[in-house]
């Protein structure tokens, strides 16, 4: 450039900037841009919303007075009473899956051992070496009330003892009970009951006799993907306190069967629908290779509850979005996620307390307040009238009650049906919702355990 010209242009430059700045501090100007220009992320917005509910005198006392009931109700040597209404005899050890990862949320870690501890007791008072359905408890010793054998209920046990091992690191229990939990663990994934091999009828996958399902309210026999997904998690957490104790064989031995347990997973428990691949819920035994079972439900979110998951973290999305895009209804103004989804698109006309807990966990891991606002909207209908949480509710009215199976031609139906529920404080579903509310308070800046009422 010229430099007489470069000389020119200077001041001109500067007195056009001085005008325009004068000209923005004029009120007309200062009436269309603001001095301060804020954005606001939706997301952040939903966050900020969840905190304020969280913290609301219903929530407040909701979680408060659920957590407490289970702190409370908890006996001395850690026997946890399943149900407060009478339900449910006796304590249910696959109950001591929830409680355990609740407590280590909330740093109870005394109280997660004298639960464990309850189970193995009984286990070993017994003479057995699994982990039955049900104990209870008579004249200062446990009994066994009912010796089914679900072997997902053990993986919770063997889940819960390995969780509390990692988190606290080495201690006397470990010593003591290592030689127990290692045989069940031991047991668990031996070819009795984790099928795989070459012949046709091995897919890979755990065998559950007594898969105790919401769908025609029975047991199923069956490789279903809760059961895969908590044993999955046992076998990897279990491997590693195997190292840290020196077994390093065992640990190998361990990692090759969770390596073959992902295998099967992958082969026949997901499948590419709608264009995507997601969770299959089950492989139903058929004297062969089994038959893949289409449902969706509380049962394909529990890789979110074991936090262990045999195919790609995609497949768990796919499977969630899936679910939300199809199986999503809404009554009023409120929108909730059936129990279960059938084959056929059916779903049912109930909502479980558990599932609720661990899509709220699915969404927090995911930023989706937005997903956690409409679900804590549903709890605070359907829950208000009892004052701790629920084992589960329904929609009531117009000829429709528990467990019934509608369709999308229904639901107009059901607009003026009354939620319903059941077995208020249940231990199970209680604990499991817990954990999700204590992970969530964590995620927005509030305590884990709530003060008592």
């Amino acid at each position: 450039m010229n430099h007489k010209k470069s000389a020119l242009v200077r001041p001109l430059f500067f007195a056009a900037l001085m005008f325009v700045c004068s000209m923005l501090q004029a009120p007309a100007f200062a009436n269309i841009i603001p001095n301060k220009i804020t954005i606001t992320d939706p997301a952040d917005s939903a966050k900020a919303e969840v905190r304020k509910m969280l913290q609301s005198p219903y929530f407040s006392k909701l979680y408060s007075a659920t957590y407490h009931s289970l702190l409370n109700r908890m006996h001395k040597d850690g026997f946890l009473p399943e149900s407060l209404t009478g339900a449910y005899e006796g304590m249910f050890p696959r109950t001591t899956g929830a409680l355990v990862s609740l407590f280590i949320e909330t740093g109870r870690l005394k109280e997660a051992e004298l639960n464990i501890k309850t189970v193995l007791d009984a286990v070993k008072q017994n003479d057995m070496e699994r982990i039955p359905r049900v104990i209870g408890k008579k004249g200062g010793k446990y009994v066994i009330v009912d010796d089914q054998h679900q072997i997902d209920g053990q993986a919770h046990v063997i889940l819960a003892w390995a969780r509390l091992a990692l988190k606290r690191g080495h201690t006397k229990f470990e010593d003591d009970t290592w030689p127990q939990v290692r045989a069940i663990m031991s047991r668990t994934c031996d070819r009795a009951f984790f099928q795989y091999g070459t012949w046709s009828i091995e897919p890979g996958l755990v065998r559950n006799i007594a898969f105790e399902h919401s769908k025609e309210s029975r047991m199923w026999d069956t490789w279903d993907l809760l059961t895969q997904s908590f044993v999955g998690a046992s076998l990897q957490d279990m491997a590693t306190v195997a190292n840290r104790r020196g077994e390093k064989a065992l640990a190998s031995a361990w990692n090759k069967k969770l390596d073959i347990l992902k295998q099967g997973i992958n082969k026949h428990l997901v499948t590419k629908r709608f264009g995507d691949p997601v969770y299959v819920e089950m492989l139903l035994p058929n004297s062969n290779g089994g038959t893949p079972y289409y449902g969706l439900g509380w049962v394909t979110l529990s890789p979110i509850a074991a936090g262990w998951e045999g195919a790609d973290h995609e497949v768990l999305k796919n499977t969630v979005k899936r679910m939300q895009k199809t199986a999503l209804k809404k009554s009023g103004d409120l929108y909730w996620m059936p129990t279960d989804m059938y084959p056929d698109s059916a779903v049912s006309n109930e909502i479980i307390g558990k599932g609720i807990g661990w899509e709220i966990d699915f969404s927090n891991t995911e930023n989706d307040y937005a997903r956690i606002v409409q679900i804590l909207k549903l709890i605070q209908v359907v829950n208000a009238s009892k004052p701790i949480y629920m084992e589960g509710g329904w929609l009531e009215g117009s000829g429709y009650t528990l467990a019934n199976i509608i369709k999308d031609t229904d639901i107009a139906k059901l607009q003026t049906a009354q939620w319903k529920t059941k077995d208020a404080g249940n231990g199970e579903q209680s604990a499991w919702w817990c954990w999700a509310m204590a992970r969530l308070r964590k995620s927005v800046g509030l305590p884990a355990e709530p003060k008592a009422n």
